[in-house]
C-alpha cells in the first residue's frame, strides 16, 4: 500500500488509543441515526425491539471505549455516579444572596451547627470561599473515616489524593481551598480566593475527570494564573476547577447533552454565588471551557438562560448545544453585547475536531461569532497530523502556546484587544 492508501492512513490513525475512541463515537453516532431512520419505516413493536438492541450494542460501546483510552485514564474501578441529592432543608435560604446574609448573622457556634446538621453545607452558593473550604475540608475527613470503616480502598486513595493536593505548598502560590465537595467526591477546587481576588477564572471540567480531577489540576490552575499574572502581575488572580456535575465517562457519552444539561443549572448558581460572596463592590469572571466542558458552558449561558460571567472562552471544543455566539448571555456582558465577550480557540491538529458534530456548530467556526484566537499546534508521528495531545488543557494553558497569553488577556479583562 502507498502512504496515501485510505486503508493504510486508516490503520495508523487507529494505532492511538484516543482515535479508537473517536472512532467508536462515530459507531454510536451511526447506531443513533440508524434507530432513528428505523422509527420511520416500522411498527411501534417492531421499532421498540430494535431500539432496545441498538442501545445495548451502544452500551458496549461505552464500556469498551472507558477501557480503550487509557490517555485519559479512566479507572475500571470507578462506578457510574448518579445526580446528587438536593440540600436538606436546615433552615437557610437556597438563593445565594440571602443566604449570604443569613449566614453572616449567624455566630461559630450556629455554623458549627449547621454543619452538623448537613455535613456538606460548605457546597451551599451564597457562604464565603474561606468557610466553604473550613466546612468542606471536616466532612473529608468525615468521608475518609467512612471509607475506612467501609475497607473501600479505592474511595481511599481518592480522597488521600485530594487531601494531599489541598495540603501542598508551593512558593509563591496562594494556597488551595476545597469550594464544593459531595458524597460522590465531585469537586470544585480553588486557587487563591476568589472573595478576594481582582479576576477569578472558572474552568469547567470536560469528560473523563471525575476520580479526584487532582492531577488535572495541578497544573492547569497554577498555568492559567501565570497566564493571568504574564499579563497583569498587578492583579490578583484566583483559578477555579469546577466538576461539580455528572460529567461523560467515555467519549461515546459525550455525544449526549444530558450531561451538560444538568451541570448548567449548577454551574450557573455556583457562579451566581461567586458574585454574592465577592468582598468588593464588583468582580472580574471569566469562564473557561475546555473541550466537553464547552458543551456545559453553552447550555449554561444559552437556550433562554444566563450565566454570571463577564467572558466565556471556549478550548478545544467541538460544538456548545448554541448555534451562534449572540445566543449565549452572559450577565456580565450586558444584553446587548451580541456574543462579543464570547471567544474560542481550536489547535490545528487536535484530534477532537473528528467527533460527530451532536452539540451544533464548533465556536471556531466564522458563522458562530466568536472572537477566535491563535492556538499552536504539533502534527503526531501519524500520517496525517491528528494529535491528542494537542487537546489536553495544559497544551493550550502552556506558556509556550500563544494561547497563552490571549487567556492570561481575556482572564485579566484585556480581552477586547483581541476583538
Amino acid at each position: 500500500m502507498s502512504g496515501t492508501d485510505p486503508a493504510e492512513n486508516a490503520f495508523d490513525f487507529l494505532s492511538l488509543p484516543f482515535h479508537r475512541g473517536i472512532f467508536k463515537a462515530h459507531i454510536a453516532y451511526r447506531l443513533e441515526e440508524a434507530t432513528r431512520g428505523i422509527a420511520t419505516s416500522v411498527g411501534d413493536g417492531m421499532y421498540r425491539g430494535t431500539a432496545g438492541r441498538l442501545r445495548t450494542a451502544r452500551a458496549h460501546l461505552v464500556d469498551s471505549d472507558r477501557s480503550a483510552v487509557p490517555w485519559f485514564r479512566w479507572p475500571h474501578s470507578t462506578e457510574p455516579i448518579t445526580a446528587g441529592s438536593p440540600a436538606p432543608d436546615i433552615g437557610l435560604p437556597a438563593d445565594p444572596r440571602r443566604l449570604h446574609d443569613a449566614w453572616a448573622s449567624l455566630s461559630t457556634a450556629e455554623r458549627d451547627a449547621m454543619h452538623r446538621l448537613d455535613p456538606f453545607v460548605g457546597n451551599r452558593d451564597g457562604i464565603p470561599q474561606a468557610d466553604r473550604d473550613e466546612y468542606n475540608r471536616k466532612t473529608l475527613i468525615m468521608l475518609h473515616e467512612r471509607a475506612q470503616q467501609d475497607g473501600d480502598q479505592d474511595r481511599l486513595d481518592r480522597i488521600d489524593d485530594i487531601r494531599s493536593f489541598l495540603d501542598s505548598t508551593e512558593e509563591g502560590l496562594p494556597p488551595h481551598l476545597l469550594s464544593y465537595l459531595d458524597n460522590d467526591l465531585r469537586y470544585a477546587y480553588a486557587l487563591g480566593n476568589p472573595d478576594t481576588a481582582d479576576n477569578t477564572a472558572v474552568a469547567l471540567v470536560g469528560a473523563l475527570r471525575r476520580r479526584s480531577g487532582v492531577g488535572y489540576a495541578q497544573q492547569s490552575m497554577k498555568q492559567l494564573r501565570q497566564a493571568a499574572l504574564a499579563v497583569d502581575p498587578g492583579a490578583e488572580t484566583s483559578v477555579i476547577l469546577w466538576g461539580g456535575y455528572d460529567n461523560p465517562n467515555s467519549l461515546v457519552a459525550t455525544l449526549r447533552s444530558g450531561p451538560a444539561e444538568e451541570g448548567a443549572a449548577a454551574a450557573r448558581k455556583y457562579h451566581e454565588g461567586l458574585r454574592v460572596t465577592h468582598q468588593e463592590q464588583s468582580s472580574h469572571i471569566t469562564t473557561i471551557a475546555h473541550s466537553y466542558g464547552g458543551v456545559v458552558g453553552g447550555h449554561s449561558a444559552g437556550h433562554g438562560q444566563t450565566l454570571d460571567t463577564d467572558e466565556l472562552v471556549f478550548v478545544g471544543s467541538w460544538g456548545t448545544g448554541a448555534t451562534h455566539a449572540g445566543d449565549l448571555h452572559l450577565a456580565g456582558a450586558g444584553p446587548d453585547s451580541g456574543g462579543g465577550n464570547v471567544y474560542a480557540t481550536m489547535a490545528r491538529y487536535d484530534s477532537i475536531q473528528l467527533m460527530p458534530a451532536t452539540h451544533g456548530p464548533a465556536p471556531t467556526d466564522p458563522g458562530f461569532g466568536a472572537t477566535v484566537f491563535d492556538t499552536d499546534s504539533t502534527p503526531s508521528s501519524t500520517r496525517l497530523g491528528w494529535n491528542p495531545a494537542d487537546h489536553l488543557a495544559t497544551n493550550y494553558f502552556d506558556s509556550a502556546n500563544r494561547s497563552y497569553r490571549s487567556l492570561g488577556m481575556i482572564v485579566t479583562g484585556h480581552g477586547h484587544l483581541l476583538q
